[in-house]
């Protein structure tokens, strides 16, 4: 009875070389051997902009200073109300400039309508294109001009860098700070099209579930055909700041600074935030590896009060949305919603982070007995993170998942697909009726107990952890540097050598020189007989 995960039956969840003598002596002339411990120098750029983001880089900063390294986290500042989640390494902030702070401000007011939004709003989908084409090259910007800073890191002769393949400023840093070798990271579970592109991943679309796809039955048309759509959306939002990026970087340095996909295709590995044993299976290539559940924390000792409110009844369910979807935004009819539902189920307790001592929770929270509202980001014993959250960990959790945006959907879906919970549309979310059908038969089928106990078994035992691969892999990759075996050749070939397109072409004229040829001797042919037959007839 230690902790949040051994208590709650389930979760109502929202779906990122130097070396040094180790001793000192005294008298050289008896010295047989000199012990060598290897530490290299890692940059981690890490922005304030998500909290999942910020936790995820902070975590393998963190992970790689526990294992001796020096660590320094770059951290410029997008959202100021992100803890900076790092206590191992060395920080540099590069505080935000008025045009980032601006955009981000505006942006910010629309977090109300992200629950009742649709995954294929185009005017929705175009003004996130413009925030993160905006407020990312306008925070690089600062950190750019700061030439100081510049200066230094550049100096630092790091052994590797570490950055995550969304902020693409970080990506641009690389060739000007020329580490021994960098790693890119992907803190979603899932790669959208463009990604895979810059990792020279092939995609497929026609099995592999889009960022926005939570329901795929790949042989139906039109889930194939809502697949492509929502691949091109997402495509949509994250292109634009790409190539402010490039312009940026080739407005500062030059035009013939590489672009971000040139350099990015040098990668020497990329780490990513998914785990195969619970995702659908699709192509991947030798750099890829999956470092799942580093930044979820161990779960710490409920504290007295924590103990007594889980012991009041025999099962308790947590309610979190995270932490960029407040419940507090939630449309009053969807609180209604819960309010109703909570009250079907007397024999539970639900915990439901709520961010704010509103009129609701005043008036209506409060006053039923089995809801516990509670303003922590992290209530004592319990975490939660959208992207870390839906990985089972000791087999006791059962969930529902409502997916609002980003890669949501596909985590929800993942999850429902394997068995491990159910999925309920943001949409649906004003039904009490619907609600209460899905708790109930998450609470009460026991297949969802068995395969959270068998997957949580599963993790427990593969062969290598994603704390010794992170490790591994970056202590690799900062004394060897980048091996061009496992760049794909694809990143130097266009879309027509790609696609062999040519090749096709090709085939096509030959097919039809060669149908035009037969077709006229056919005609000939009989054109022949015909006259022939004319002549003999006369």
């Amino acid at each position: 009875m230690g902790n949040y995960y051994e208590l709650c039956d389930f979760c109502l969840l929202i779906l990122s070389s130097r070396f040094s003598n180790a001793c000192n002596f005294s008298n050289e002339d008896t010295l047989d051997a000199v012990v060598i411990v290897i530490h290299s120098w890692i940059l981690v750029y890490n922005p304030k902009f998500g909290h999942s983001h910020t936790n995820f880089m902070a975590r393998i900063a963190d992970i790689l200073a526990e294992a001796g390294h020096e660590v320094t986290s770059l951290m410029p500042v997008i959202d100021p109300s992100i803890h900076n989640c790092t206590t191992k390494s060395r920080i540099i902030p590069v505080e935000r400039g008025k045009t980032a702070a601006s955009m981000f401000d505006e942006f910010t007011s629309i977090k109300s309508d992200l629950f009742s939004a649709s995954y294929f709003d185009v005017v929705k989908s175009y003004r996130v294109r413009e925030f993160f084409g905006g407020v990312f090259p306008a925070q690089c910007r600062v950190l750019l001009d700061n030439e100081r800073l510049m200066q230094e890191l550049q100096a630092e002769k790091f052994d590797g860098m570490i950055v995550e393949h969304f902020d693409m400023c970080g990506v641009g840093l690389v060739e000007l700070i020329k580490p021994t070798a960098f790693i890119s990271v992907s803190t979603a579970t899932v790669f959208g099209s463009l990604q895979q592109d810059e990792f020279g991943i092939p995609s497929a679309l026609s099995y592999d579930p889009a960022m926005f796809i939570s329901y795929f039955n790949v042989h139906s048309i039109w889930d194939r055909l809502w697949n492509l759509i929502a691949d091109w959306v997402f495509c949509l939002q994250l292109s634009f700041v790409r190539n402010e990026i490039d312009a940026l970087f080739q407005e500062k340095f030059g035009k013939d600074y590489p672009s971000v996909r040139e350099i990015g295709s040098h990668s020497a590995y990329v780490f990513v935030n998914a785990e195969p044993l619970i995702d659908y299976a699709a192509p991947t290539i030798s750099q890829v590896i999956y470092i799942a559940g580093i930044g979820a924390k161990e779960p710490k000792k409920l504290d007295v009060d924590w103990e007594a409110v889980l012991l009041k009844r025999p099962r308790s369910v947590l309610i979190s949305f995270g932490s960029m979807v407040k419940s507090i935004y939630l449309p009053d009819d969807v609180k209604m919603a819960f309010v109703d539902t909570f009250r079907s189920f007397p024999d539970v307790t639900f915990i439901w982070k709520y961010e704010a001592e509103d009129d609701f929770a005043k008036e209506v929270g409060a006053k039923v007995d089995n809801i516990v509202l509670s303003r922590s980001q992290e209530p004592a014993g319990f975490h939660h993170s959208r992207r870390n959250g839906i990985y089972p960990r000791n087999g006791n959790e059962r969930r529902i998942f409502v997916p609002v945006f980003a890669e949501q959907p596909r985590n929800a879906g993942m999850m429902e697909h394997n068995g491990l919970g159910k999925v309920i549309d943001k949409h649906e979310m004003a039904n009490a009726s619907k609600i209460i059908e899905v708790l109930r038969e998450v609470l009460e089928n026991p297949s969802y107990y068995d395969n959270a106990q068998r997957t949580a078994a599963m993790l427990r035992s593969k062969p290598f952890s994603s704390r010794e691969q992170l490790i591994k892999y970056t202590e690799f990759a900062a004394e060897f540097g980048p091996s061009a075996a496992l760049r794909p050749q694809s990143f130097d070939m266009n879309w027509i050598e790609y696609n062999n397109a040519d090749i096709i072409a090709v085939g096509v004229l030959i097919i039809i020189i060669a149908a035009t040829i037969s077709v006229k001797i056919i005609l000939s042919v009989v054109t022949g007989c015909s006259i022939a037959k004319q002549i003999k007839n006369d």
